[in-house]
This record gives structure tokens, C-alpha cells and sequence, in this order.
């Protein structure tokens, strides 16, 4: 039996591997790449209404600020399009990232860690979070979501515990210089995601492990039958997951100039948002790399918006809130017009 991959988004094979001629026509390639195409569209909308609104909006300053503070959710949401392509869900992002970033911040200040060596070990530690979270969902059989919900809680209050709820000061001055550091015209921060999101895009649509998360979210019982190795997949997206949590910490971490316990409360649900919007479907097989950062490009560019339109942090949730259900409202209507 051979899995079922929704065309629209699964890998492409490179046309030339097949020995086939590359799309002719403009009509293939808006097929081909129309939900990506479309939510182009929309945020070229939103930043056209936003510019209007908030003149200061379009400034060289402001959309480098966007894109600096959408560095870290888009590394959680990368990491979260493999385990949702792959038919799970990862809800403990947000707090290993908590947790990465105040073990790291302790490393340094109380134990004389150099600040690299810490910031490596922290991300180990995420990948760890993430390594049980797939352990325990594969293993013991409990579902991805009751898991992480769990580890949404253990991690944050771990965090909590260690550094008595207070945030840890005094980091070396090398790590607060992060933020501001430039490297070919850009700032340091924004080449985490540069690198690492095409990197997983390759590996999504590129390689057997990419086939894999797609094949067992597609349909799970005929990737089994089809000799997928499912168990080993679903650890390996919850742990990709974990890890990039953690490299978003060392971001947040520079940024802030101090380790805390409490960053990044809403930053999963922020992450999923992206990710459904971009075009993944929370039932799983579908979904592009590509999609997922024009989603988090929305959600950057929107609560921006609302800050400079002096909007009250509680309705710039609201408003979060409400583009996840209308997104997935209309993954809802996409999943059920496909089966």
C-alpha cells in the first residue's frame, strides 16, 4: 500500500533526478505554489494597510525590528512544522525555551561556564526535553498532546525553581554584544533562521527523512505497512523541536541581556499560528517550509502593527487568537473538501 501525500505541498522531486522536463507554464507553477503564493499576497495586504495606518511602519528601522523579533518564533515554528507535518504536536516549546535560557544564564553566572560552552549546553538540554517528549509519546503510547502539555508545565516550573522565580543577571558582556553584532550587513540573531530554516526545508522535501514526516502524518497505518520507521521519525521531529527551542533561548537570552524564567509564555501558541496559517495542516501531511515563515512574517508584522498603533497588549492576543481560528477553520474546511 502506498501513502497518500497531498500534492500541494509535499516535496517536489528535482525534475531533472527524473529525467522529466521542469514545468512549462505559469498555470503548473501557481499549482504548484498557490497557498504559498496566496499568503504572500496577504501579508503584502497587511503591510500595505499597516503602512498606512502607522507611518513609521515601512521604515528601514521598523522592518529590521520585525524580522529581529520574529527571529526566535520563527526557529520554534520551523520545528514545530516538522512534529505538526508529522501528525503531532509539540506545546512545550515555549518553556524549554524558559528553561534553556536560565540554566545557561546560571551556567555562566554562578558556575564561571564560558558563555558559548553554556549556550551549547542549554541547547543540548532542549534537545534532551524534546528527545523525552518523543520517547514518551512513542514508547509509553501517550498521546503528543497530553505530553507536551505536561512538559509545558514541568519545564517552566523547573525553570521557576532554579532561579527562584527571579531573572539571572550579570551575563558576560560577550553575550549581550550578540544582539547587537552584525555579520555581513545583518544582525548575528537573524542568521539562526537564515541558516537554519533552509536547511530543514531541504530536509523535508529533499531526503528519506522528510518522505517519513510526511508519509506517517499523511497516513500512519499505511506508512507502517509500507516499512516507514514511525517510532524513530516521531522522536527525531519532537527532538529537532527541542533543540530549536533551545537555539531561540541563546536569541532571546542576548536580547534580554539576562536569563529568565518567564520569556516566551505565549510563544508556542504564537509558533502553531504561524505554522497553520503558512499552510500545514494540524491533521497532519501537509504543509511547507516556506509557508511557515510567511506565517510567522504575519504574526511579527501584526502584533508590530499594533504596537505602534498603540494597541493594548490584551487585544494584540485577541487578535492572535483569532487568526488561529480562522486558520484553522479554514484547514478544517481544506482537510474535509480533500477526504
Amino acid at each position: 500500500m502506498s501513502t497518500q501525500v497531498d500534492s500541494s505541498t509535499a516535496p517536489v522531486t528535482d525534475p531533472g533526478d527524473s529525467g522529466s522536463s521542469p514545468p512549462s507554464s505559469l498555470g503548473t507553477l501557481y499549482r504548484r505554489h498557490r497557498e504559498v503564493l496566496r499568503l504572500l499576497v496577504i501579508v503584502a495586504a497587511l503591510w500595505v494597510v499597516l503602512a498606512v495606518m502607522a507611518p513609521h511602519f515601512l521604515t528601514f528601522s521598523n522592518v529590521t525590528n520585525i524580522f529581529i523579533n520574529a527571529a526566535p518564533l520563527a526557529l520554534v515554528a520551523a520545528g514545530l512544522t516538522l512534529v505538526i507535518i508529522a501528525g503531532d504536536l509539540d506545546l512545550s516549546a515555549g518553556s524549554a525555551l524558559a528553561l534553556v535560557s536560565t540554566v545557561s544564564a546560571i551556567l555562566m553566572v554562578d558556575f564561571g561556564v564560558p558563555w558559548v560552552l553554556a549556550f551549547v549546553m542549554g541547547i543540548v538540554l532542549g534537545g534532551v526535553a524534546g528527545l523525552v517528549n518523543g520517547l514518551l509519546v512513542t514508547r509509553i503510547g501517550i498521546p503528543s498532546f497530553i505530553t507536551t502539555l505536561a512538559a509545558m508545565s514541568t519545564l517552566r516550573g523547573i525553570a521557576l525553581l532554579i532561579s527562584d522565580g527571579s531573572a539571572v543577571a550579570g551575563l558576560p558582556d560577550p553575550v549581550t554584544a550578540l544582539a547587537r553584532t552584525r555579520f555581513v550587513g545583518l544582525p548575528v540573531v537573524l542568521w539562526f533562521p537564515i541558516v537554519v530554516i533552509p536547511v530543514l526545508g531541504f530536509i523535508l522535501s529533499r531526503t528519506n527523512l522528510g518522505l517519513s514526516i510526511y508519509a506517517i502524518g499523511g497516513n500512519r497505518e499505511a506508512a507502517r505497512i509500507a516499512g516507514v520507521a514511525i517510532s524513530r521519525t516521531r522522536v527525531t521531529v519532537l527532538t529537532i523541536s527541542g533543540l530549536l527551542a533551545g537555539v531561540a533561548a541563546v536569541i532571546m537570552t542576548a536580547r534580554l541581556g539576562v536569563g529568565s524564567p518567564i520569556i516566551a509564555s505565549t510563544l508556542a501558541m504564537d509558533a502553531i499560528t504561524a505554522v497553520v496559517i503558512g499552510g500545514t495542516s494540524l491533521f497532519g501531511g501537509a504543509g511547507r517550509m516556506s509557508g511557515t515563515v510567511l506565517g510567522v512574517v504575519l504574526i511579527a508584522s501584526l502584533q508590530n502593527g499594533l504596537v505602534l498603533l498603540d494597541v493594548s497588549a490584551y487585544w494584540q492576543q485577541i487578535a492572535v487568537g483569532l487568526v488561529l481560528v480562522v486558520a484553522v477553520a479554514i484547514d478544517a474546511l481544506s482537510s474535509r473538501r480533500r477526504g
